[in-house]
């Protein structure tokens, strides 16, 4: 997909890197998703996307997100 295009976080494959384009919920879920290192700019990588959840990896860290949360964060993906 074009690096114009924002994607869903929940569309990209296993081990694709990209940069948060827009997170689309509510002011709550976004202070959250910054306490843990996710706002507008980070770059991230898809480390397993399976039928649950996605897990990103944020330079050492590790997340675990629901497909509910990734589906309202828009990303550029980086090739």
């Amino acid at each position: 997909m074009n690096a114009a295009n924002p994607q869903t976080l929940s569309q990209l494959a296993e081990h694709a890197f990209a940069h948060v384009h827009a997170v689309h919920t509510d002011n709550a879920l976004r202070i959250r998703l910054l306490g843990m290192g996710i706002g507008t700019g980070t770059r991230i990588e898809v480390l397993r996307n399976r039928n649950g959840d996605i897990v990103l990896g944020n330079g050492n860290n590790r997340i675990s997100l629901g497909r509910s949360i990734t589906d309202k964060i828009s990303v550029h993906v980086q090739e």
